[in-house]
């Protein structure tokens, strides 16, 4: 394109050069001519001037003897004028044939104007003076004709010289008329050429740009040659460029969005400057799932409405020191969208996209570790307990066992009076509420070790049914029927684990449930198979009084019952069995009335039945 447009302005240059040059020349010969012909009409004027004053010396002569004539002094004055036009004449500079007849002319005023010399000296002589006369008379005559033929002569060539000359610029006006119609016309074609050149690889540079900023990266520009086909070329190379940076923008886009979306801690982005501090601006589903909403509805709220208000209060402070640069971690607790309070491990820090400052906060529910973490105390305090309450059992056994025997000893005896039979009968039967006691408590503390086999829930939990509901396992103050429902999932799987403790388990929560409801009402028990946790799932509900929510948290701690005659052991021993089996315990109160307790129970139990 640069070598285009080079040669067309050099085109142009050279054109509009000759154009000038020719204008130019055409102007310096046509005014040469026009001079030429001034000059010859001004030398035509001084011979017309040269022939008048010939006859007006001629008239001085013709009239001189009549009342017409003039003075002297007259002639003298019209000679010396005729002298002088004809030396006029004679200084212009003529052709050599034109100069020779000059020549002849300038003999012929000489000799007359000699003639009129001799006329005007000659006074004594009147036949002389008479001849004298009329020769120069003839002479004038004859130069008249002469002048008059010189003149003919050259006007005729006049003429044509001038007819010449209009000819030449006319020829030259019609020229001059074409180049300067055709100039602008010539230079809009060539104009309207390289604009077009310039024009149709801009605008498609232009469509190229266009359409990669509507986000068709494959677009590529062809057709194009010299410098454009360069930048063409460079052009094609960065779209396909920016194609491949897009796309490992894209898929690096992808791999922290899906980061951010599968992540099961709870992730936000908050606003950290302005008013606004503290807005939720983006959630992942985990945090949406770990509060209780949705994702969209998070983008409405403030961290603070997921705080509990003891830690709501101390948002500014922490945004504060997070935008001075600090990354805060510590343990705070959170509300549910149904208000339930559990503890959350915060870590946030701060984020800058595109000069703005957001606070970036990854939350981990730690409910179960702090569980788990309760659990190793429990199991810790347990252990002690074990080993305590193993070796205070044996300390009393053996006593206890020596005074129950000594008191049946005495109770035999036939003379003892009946009133003092039954005192040490009493004694006796409170001996062996201790005995059952200290066997209760070596059996929270060190229970027996589970004996693994193959196990139907379903058929395990039938049986167990069928003996709570025995008269003599019922509640003695049960005086109303219970009515059971059975909804047992057909396609459980069996698990591995200990027929005679779980059968244990279900028999104290089926009688729990039996005692609870006085006046009768509904058990339910129910079965189903979690696929997600691969486990087995056991809800045993009753209709009952429930659990007072105050002792909720405390009816699993051993000793504690609300039963006059009861141990407290029977539902911690039970929780107990359940954890040894890998299983989990849980209950709470129903909303129309009674309570639920929920077993849950893995289904791979095989492996950790042969390493126990």
């Amino acid at each position: 394109m640069k070598k285009k447009i080079i040669i067309v302005v050099s085109i142009f240059s050279l054109l509009f050069s000759l154009g000038g040059v020719y204008i130019i020349v055409s102007i310096e010969k046509t005014t040469s001519d026009l001079e030429k012909l001034i000059m010859l009409h001004q030398v035509e004027i001084l011979r017309e001037h040269l022939l008048i004053q010939i006859k007006r010396v001629q008239s001085d002569l013709s009239i001189r003897h009549t009342r017409y004539a003039k003075g002297f002094n007259t002639v003298v004055t019209d000679v010396t004028i005729m002298k002088r036009a004809a030396e006029s004449c004679f200084s212009c500079h003529h052709a050599d044939g034109t100069r020779e007849r000059l020549k002849d002319l300038e003999d012929q005023i000489h000799n007359y104007r000699d003639a009129l010399s001799r006329v005007t000296t000659i006074r004594a002589n009147a036949e002389r003076l008479k001849s004298e006369e009329d020769n120069a008379y003839i002479m004038g005559e004859k130069l008249i004709e002469s002048v008059k033929d010189m003149m003919a002569m050259a006007g005729s060539r006049l003429e044509e010289k001038t007819q010449h000359a209009l000819t030449e610029i006319n020829a030259t006006k019609r020229i001059l008329f074409v180049l300067i119609i055709s100039g602008p016309f010539i230079a809009t074609i060539l104009m309207v050429i390289f604009v077009k050149g310039f024009t149709k690889p801009i605008q498609l540079l232009l469509d190229a740009t266009k359409t990669l900023k509507e986000g068709d990266m494959d677009y590529r520009i062809v057709g194009l040659k010299d410098e454009f086909g360069v930048l063409a070329s460079s052009f094609n190379e960065m779209a396909g460029s920016l194609k491949e940076q897009m796309y490992r923008v894209e898929e690096s886009e992808k791999r922290y969005r899906m980061l951010f979306e599968s992540a099961r801690d709870a992730i936000f982005i908050m606003e950290a400057e302005g008013r606004n501090a503290g807005k939720i601006v983006a959630a992942n589903e985990a945090a949406a799932a770990m509060h209780g909403y949705t994702v969209d509805e998070l983008l409405t709220m403030h961290i603070g409405d997921l705080d509990t208000p003891d830690i709501a209060k101390d948002i500014p402070d922490r945004i504060r020191r997070i935008v001075n640069g600090e990354w805060i971690k510590d343990e705070i607790t959170h509300l549910r969208k149904d208000g339930t309070i559990f503890p959350v491990e915060i870590s946030a820090g701060l984020l800058e996209l595109s000069d703005h400052k957001y606070v970036l906060a990854i939350d981990r529910d730690v409910t179960e570790r702090k569980q788990a973490e309760e659990q190793l105390l429990r199991t810790e305090q347990m252990v002690v307990c074990g080993e305590v309450a193993t070796g205070l059992a044996h300390e009393i056994k053996n006593p206890l066992a020596g005074i129950k025997a000594s008191i049946e000893l005495f109770s035999g005896i036939s003379t003892l009076p009946e009133d003092d039979r039954n005192i040490l009968q009493k004694v006796i039967g409170e001996i062996k509420r201790i005995e059952l006691l200290l066997k209760g408590i070596l059996n929270y503390a060190k229970p027996p070790k589970p004996d693994f086999s193959s196990v139907d829930i379903n058929s395990l939990l039938d049986t167990a049914l069928t003996f709570s509901l025995n008269p003599s396992f019922a509640a003695r103050n049960s005086r109303a029927a219970i009515q059971v429902v059975k909804d047992f999932d057909d396609l459980l799987p069996q698990i591995i684990a200990d027929p005679m403790q779980l059968s244990q388990v279900f028999l104290n929560l089926f009688l729990n449930a039996v005692e609870s409801m006085n006046n009768g009402g509904t058990l339910t028990v129910k079965t189903s198979y979690n696929t997600t946790r691969n486990s087995i799932w056991i809800n045993i509900s009753d209709t009952g009084k429930g659990i007072e929510s105050e002792l909720m948290n405390q009816i699993f701690n051993p000793f504690f019952t609300t039963k006059s005659k009861g141990t407290g052991l029977g539902l911690p021993i039970t929780k107990r069995l359940i954890e040894q089996h890998g299983g989990v315990l849980a209950c709470e109160n129903n909303p129309s009335g009674g309570a639920t307790f929920t077993i849950s129970l893995p289904v791979k139990q095989k492996e950790k039945a042969l390493s126990a």
